[in-house]
């Protein structure tokens, strides 16, 4: 994990997910057989955020996160926060099903 100055750098390259947010594990996920339980699922995150361990991994932002007792590691950009209000997740026009709907109906 880096020290207390490079996770301050990591706040303003990205978004930071609060220790403590749940959030859903996208299913593009690639992970471990160990870590793919969590994959599709709701874990929550227990780190702040940290660089890559090292060259074997994808370079990005991890976070530790529980998940049935177990603790994995998650890139940023495979975790979608579902509890936390402040968090940046995109924001939701409707207008997906805004279309949806004028198709069934035409």
């Amino acid at each position: 994990m880096p020290a207390l100055g490079g996770a301050a750098a990591l706040c303003h390259a990205a978004p930071m997910i609060k220790i403590g947010t749940l959030c859903y594990v996208d299913g593009s996920c690639i992970a471990s057989p160990m870590t793919q339980q969590a994959v599709c699922r709701i874990v929550e995150v227990v780190s702040a955020p940290y660089e890559a361990p090292h060259a074997g991994y994808l370079p990005g932002t991890y976070y530790d996160v529980a998940f049935e007792g177990w603790t994995f590691y998650c890139r940023s950009d495979k975790l979608r926060p579902i509890s936390d209000p402040g968090a940046d997740v995109g924001a939701d026009t409707g207008e997906s099903l805004y279309i949806d709907e004028k198709l069934r109906a035409a």
